[in-house]
């Protein structure tokens, strides 16, 4: 793939405009940041063929307007502005922006952005979060409520609780309300911050897993095998991949993952399929052993630090499990949810079934055909 510079890159161009040298260098990035610069492009990039367009980026605003009470004049602002925010993010009108080119897309979108700052030229976060901001005040009182927030993470399909981790970090002076600066300042901390780099101080303070504190290791040792994770095993678009999926259970984005957070997912199935309360009390029991199995303890959760290893540990014993003739705790939950997708009762899962799971999840319902056609072998 061809690098970024001032020939196909509009901050690379600004920077260079100005007598900004920076240079983009992958080792300055924590493995934490990428991990979730990707997770950013894997919601952007709809149909999952690992180019954003912006299309697809344009995609969001439309959303929006389906949303909220919004004049033509303010969506057609606020899609201005995403073109022009993600055209400097690096997303080319023609060509669009390849995954592979996401990560250092962002990291020059960000040096722009400070060089900006120190001229005192106009802020492209701050643009953007205005045209987000004249949209989300849906009553026109001139502040954003919690409940107008929400309507950005739907929007979004982010999990509707993340709006309340959201709204109280953004409200710094705990007015009830967000201001125009606040929300500017919870964009900034978005686009600017992927991610905290306090909790890297306290990793090496973490315990480890074995035995004694996840079930799966507890499991493995009681039957002799003596299986140990090395994360050198693993190849970065797996941990990244990883990471992702911790990102969508951590609702409250504390860097915990608890049990109550996971068994949202099946009350959230329970209001969007036609089950019965059995049927729904067997996936809950499922989605409870599988995730307790998965390293989440039901008292002090998993944290983001032990998820990669406690998945790894997990796939060990399920490949055990195999070995030995044992249920496994995958074929389990798949079972679990067969019963309740299955909501015309004739004992196949239908496209439209899946993209039922799929936004019970919160997923892009394009995803639940792309994963269907995958599964048929015509993708």
């Amino acid at each position: 793939m061809p690098g970024l510079d001032e020939t196909n890159n509009e901050s690379y161009r600004y920077l260079r405009s100005v007598g900004n040298n920076w240079q983009f260098n992958i080792e300055d990035l924590h493995p934490k940041m990428i991990s979730r610069l990707y997770k950013r492009f894997d919601t952007f990039d709809l149909d999952c063929d690992g180019r954003m367009d912006m299309d697809e980026i344009l995609y969001w605003p439309d959303r929006m307007r389906q949303l909220v009470n919004a004049t033509d004049e303010q969506v057609e602002k606020m899609r201005a502005a995403v073109y022009k925010f993600f055209l400097n993010k690096g997303v080319d009108p023609v060509n669009g922006l390849t995954r592979e080119n996401w990560v250092e897309s962002n990291r020059v979108f960000a040096e722009a952005e400070r060089e900006r700052e120190r001229r005192g030229e106009e802020s492209l976060i701050a643009m953007l979060s205005n045209a987000y901001y004249d949209v989300l005040d849906d009553d026109g009182d001139g502040t954003v409520s919690v409940d107008e927030l929400k309507t950005m993470m739907k929007a979004f399909d982010v999990p509707q609780e993340a709006a309340y981790t959201f709204f109280e970090k953004a409200d710094t002076d705990k007015s009830g309300a967000l201001e125009r600066p606040e929300l500017v300042h919870l964009f900034r901390k978005f686009w600017m911050e992927p991610y905290d780099p306090h909790i890297e101080k306290t990793q090496d303070k973490m315990p480890g897993l074995d035995e004694t504190n996840n079930e799966s290791y507890r499991y493995l040792r009681s039957v002799g095998n003596n299986w140990q994770f090395n994360i050198e095993d693993l190849h970065p678009k797996m941990i990244s991949r990883l990471y992702k999926r911790f990102d969508t259970f951590d609702l409250d984005c504390d860097g915990r993952m608890d049990m109550g957070e996971i068994l949202y997912w099946p009350d959230r199935m329970r209001q969007l399929v036609n089950a019965t309360d059995e049927q729904v009390e067997k996936m809950r029991a499922a989605v409870y052993k599988f995730f307790l199995n998965k390293g989440v303890d039901p008292v002090n959760g998993l944290t983001r630090e032990n998820w990669v290893e406690s998945n790894r540990v997990f796939a060990e014993a399920e490949r055990e499990r195999e070995r030995r003739g044992e249920e496994s705790l995958i074929a389990m939950l798949s079972n679990a949810y067969y019963d309740v997708l299955d909501d015309d009762g004739d004992g196949t899962v239908s496209v439209d079934e899946l993209k039922t799971m799929m936004k019970a999840f919160d997923v892009p319902q394009d995803s639940g055909s792309c994963l269907y056609l995958l599964r048929e072998g015509r993708h």
